[in-house]
């Protein structure tokens, strides 16, 4: 699966959650999808500190 694949099923699944209500503030949005990214180093290739 390409990279650009698996940032569109992570976005879609982010969607779905806020669609859902189970994602409630900006903020908790921002906290998941943080978290999405870094649990993915490898769909960047790229780690900055």
């Amino acid at each position: 699966m390409g990279e650009q694949e698996k940032y569109k099923r992570m976005l879609k699944q982010l969607i779905d959650e806020t669609e859902s209500h189970q994602i409630k503030s900006a903020e908790e949005l921002i906290q998941k999808l943080v978290k999405e990214l870094s649990n993915n180093q490898s769909l960047s290739g790229n780690t900055q500190v």
